[in-house]
């Protein structure tokens, strides 16, 4: 099995938790619009993220990243990763506690960080 890119890490905000997953413009390993991800959590449940530009060429993860929130009883300032699998064809997602990321280094390649205070 082909090791897993690292994506995305982000603190999630009020917006995230609450309506659609805010993606910043230097993702580079994620859909850049209207594109249906197939994304599973650690516990091996499949979810479909649909990534959509809005005005202002914001992007974001719609579709059923609220279910996935509410799945995950998501809270604001928790950290979400988002990786693709080695094989391509999916991505992983999980929610990581605040205090393993304090240890985390930032400078990883091709990776944006976001940090939301």
């Amino acid at each position: 099995m082909e090791p897993e890119l690292l994506c995305l890490r982000k603190r999630l905000t009020n917006s995230d938790v609450q309506r659609n997953l805010e993606i910043p413009n230097g993702a580079p390993f994620l859909p850049a619009r209207n594109e249906v991800m197939l994304v599973r959590d650690k516990e091996g449940n499949i979810f479909q993220f649909r990534a959509k530009v809005r005005r202002g060429g914001r992007r974001s993860l719609t579709y059923q990243w609220r279910r996935f929130a509410v799945d995950k009883s998501l809270k604001v300032g928790e950290y979400l990763r988002i990786s693709r699998s080695g094989n391509g064809n999916e991505y992983v997602v999980e929610v990581v506690c605040v205090e393993w990321m304090k240890g985390v280094e930032a400078e990883e390649e091709g990776v944006v960080v976001v940090d939301v205070v």
